[in-house]
C-alpha cells in the first residue's frame, strides 16, 4: 500500500477531540481513538493536535520503546516529501567513525544500553545465526507486545481464569516454548511440533540461541513472558527425566501452547529448604496410583497450568531429601488453585495450589521413586541461569532508562548528564552490568561444552553465585534508576513506567530459585566440595 502524503496545513485541520492528528518525526499519526488510552491523558494530545509534536514527544517518551508498539497502529502517512522507506528502528544510523565494519550494530547505540556484542564488539560466542535470531525476536516481540491487553488479562487472572488461548498458541507457533527449556532442545518425534524460531535446525541450536531469546523477551515491553508461567522451570524436568511416553503425550501440547506447565516445589512452610517439604504422595496397595495431599505456594503460572511437576514426599521413613519424588500431575479433581497477588501484581499467575486426595497414575512418576531431590537440584541450574539472563536485561533496561532521562531532564540550568554525581551513578550501574554479563556468558559456554555427566556438579555452585550477583546488580540498578528519575519512577504509567514496574519485580526474582543467603552459602559449599574432588589441597 502506498504511503499517504499530507501537507502541514492538512494536518492542522485535525485539531479537535473528534479528529486529532499529530506529527512526530515527519510521520502523521491519528490519535483520535487513542486519547483515552494515552498514559499521559488526552489533554496533552489535544494540546498538540494538528501540530508537530516531535520535540515534546521525545522529551516525554522513549521512542525506541513506544513507536514500534504503537506507531504501526496509529500511523496514517507522512508529511510532504518525507521518505516513504522507513528506517529500521533497531538498526541505528552510523557515522562511520570508530566502527569496525565487521560487526553488526543493533538496537540502542547508547553505551551499555545493549549487550556489548550488539554494539560492534567482537564475541567468541555469538555467530551469524544468533545475530539473525536477535533481529527476528525483537521484531516479533514489537509486533506482538499485547500490552493493550494487560488490564483485561489481570482481571481474568484475579478471577482464577486463564489469559486467552490464542496468546499461548501464538507463542507456541513462534517456537518460543521449545527454546526456553535448556539443553537438550530435542522434541519428541511426533507430528505437530513447532519449528525452532526462524527454522534454525535443531542440531545447530545452542545455549546462546536460548540466551538471545530470553534476553530479547526482557528487552521489549510485552506480555509474552507472562505466557511462560512455569514452563521454563517445569519442562526441563520432563525433557531430561521423563519417560518417552510422557514426552510423547505431554511435551507436544506444552511446546504448541495448547497446554502449560508449572513447577510446584515451594510450600507455606518450605521454600529454599526443599528437603523440609510436607506434601505427601502415598502409593496404592496395587501400585497403580499415588494419593496426593498437601499445599504449594508461590507457584508461577499455577493459575492457568494444565500440568504441575510436583515435588512431594513418598517415603516418610527416609529423613530430609532422601524420600522425595517428582510427579507429573494433570489438573483435575482434587486439585484447586487460587491467585496470589504479589509485589509485581497478578500478571505472572502466581498461585496457591491445594491437593486433596488427588489420584495420580503411578506411571506419572518423573525419574526414580525417592530420587526426586537430585533431579530438582540439577533442574535449578537452568532455572537460575534463566533468572540471571532475565535480571541482567532488567538491570540494563533500568540503566538505559536512566541514561536517556539524564539527557532530557534539566536541574539548576544543566542537563542531569552534566552533573558528575549522576555520571558516577551511571558508571557504577554500567560496570556491574558488564561484569555480570561476561560471567554469565562464560558460564553458558561451559554448559555448552562441559560433559553432561559432570556438568550439574561442576556448575551448580557457580550458577548459584552468579544468581546472587545478577540479582544484586538488578536491585542496585533499579534503585539508582529510580533515584535518577525521581517522582516519575514511582508513578505507574508514563515515562517512568518501566523503572517503576521493574522495581516491584526485584524482590520476586531475588527470592525465586533460592534466596541470596541460601545461594551464597550453596555456592561456596558446592565449589569447595567440587574442587576437593578435583584434587585441590585446602
Amino acid at each position: 500500500m502506498a504511503t499517504r502524503k499530507f501537507t502541514v496545513g492538512e494536518v492542522a485541520k485535525h485539531n479537535t477531540a473528534n479528529s486529532a492528528w499529530i506529527i512526530v518525526d515527519q510521520k502523521v499519526y491519528d490519535v483520535t481513538k487513542f486519547q483515552n488510552d494515552h498514559p499521559g491523558g488526552k489533554g496533552i494530545l489535544l494540546k498538540y493536535a494538528g501540530k508537530d509534536a516531535s520535540k515534546e514527544f521525545h522529551q516525554f517518551h522513549q521512542a525506541y520503546m513506544v513507536l514500534p508498539s504503537y506507531g504501526p497502529k496509529l500511523e496514517i502517512g507522512v508529511v510532504g516529501e518525507a521518505a516513504v522507506e522507513v528506517a529500521d528502528p533497531n538498526k541505528p544510523e552510523l557515522s562511520g567513525m570508530l566502527i569496525t565494519k565487521e560487526n553488526e550494530v543493533f538496537g540502542d547505540l547508547t553505551p551499555f544500553a545493549e549487550p556489548a556484542w550488539y554494539q560492534d564488539w567482537y564475541s567468541p560466542y555469538f555467530k551469524e545465526s544468533h545475530i539473525k535470531l536477535r533481529a527476528h525476536m525483537r521484531k516479533w516481540l514489537q509486533e506482538n507486545s499485547w500490552m493493550e491487553h494487560k488490564d483485561e488479562w489481570e482481571r481474568l487472572i484475579k478471577n482464577n481464569e486463564k489469559p486467552p488461548k490464542w496468546a499461548f498458541e501464538a507463542v507456541g507457533k513462534a517456537g518460543i516454548f521449545r527454546v526456553i527449556v535448556g539443553p537438550p532442545w530435542g522434541a519428541p518425534n511426533v507430528p505437530g511440533i513447532p519449528s525452532l524460531p526462524m527454522g534454525i535446525p535443531q542440531k545447530e541450536w545452542d545455549i546462546f540461541h536460548e540466551m538471545v531469546v530470553v534476553d530479547e523477551l526482557n528487552a521489549t515491553p510485552s506480555l509474552v513472558g507472562v505466557m511462560f508461567g512455569g514452563n521454563p522451570y517445569a519442562l526441563p524436568l520432563l525433557m531430561k527425566y521423563g519417560t518417552q511416553k510422557m514426552k510423547d503425550e505431554i511435551v507436544p501440547a506444552l511446546f504448541n501452547g495448547t497446554e502449560t506447565a508449572a513447577l510446584a516445589i515451594s510450600e507455606p512452610h518450605a521454600g529454599s529448604d526443599v528437603a523440609q517439604l510436607q506434601t505427601r504422595a502415598v502409593l496404592s496397595a496395587d501400585g497403580k496410583h499415588f494419593v496426593l495431599n498437601g499445599e504449594k505456594k508461590w507457584i508461577t503460572g499455577g493459575v492457568w497450568a494444565d500440568w504441575f511437576m510436583v515435588a512431594c514426599r513418598t517415603d516418610d521413613t527416609r529423613p530430609g531429601s532422601a524420600g522425595i519424588s517428582v510427579l507429573a500431575v494433570r489438573r483435575g479433581p482434587g486439585l484447586t488453585t487460587r491467585p496470589i497477588e504479589t509485589q509485581s501484581g497478578v500478571i505472572s499467575g502466581t498461585a496457591y495450589v491445594t491437593f486433596d486426595n488427588m489420584i495420580v497414575p503411578a506411571e506419572n512418576l518423573v525419574g526414580k521413586l525417592n530420587g526426586g531431590f537430585k533431579l530438582l537440584m540439577a533442574n535449578f541450574n537452568h532455572e537460575r541461569l534463566f533468572i540471571c539472563i532475565t535480571t541482567l536485561r532488567n538491570a540494563r533496561v533500568c540503566y538505559q532508562e536512566a541514561v536517556h532521562y539524564c539527557h532530557k531532564r534539566k536541574t539548576f540550568g544543566k542537563f542531569l548528564i552534566q552533573h558528575p554525581i549522576l555520571r558516577d551513578k551511571l558508571a557504577h550501574m554500567a560496570r556491574q552490568i558488564e561484569a555480570a554479563q561476561a560471567w554469565v556468558e562464560s558460564i553458558a559456554y561451559q554448559m555448552q561444552r562441559m560433559p553432561t555427566e559432570i556438568q550439574d556438579a561442576r556448575l551448580g555452585g557457580v550458577i548459584a553465585l552468579a544468581k546472587v550477583q545478577c540479582t544484586n546488580v538488578f536491585e542496585f540498578c533499579a534503585k539508582e534508576a529510580s533515584q535518577i528519575l525521581g517522582g516519575i519512577s514511582v508513578t505507574k504509567g508514563g515515562q517512568g513506567a518501566r523503572v517503576e514496574q521493574l522495581y516491584r519485580v526485584v524482590r520476586s526474582v531475588t527470592i525465586a530459585g533460592g534466596s541470596q543467603e541460601i545461594m551464597a552459602d550453596l555456592g561456596i559449599r558446592q565449589s569447595l566440595k567440587v574442587h576437593e574432588l578435583m584434587g585441590a589441597k585446602l
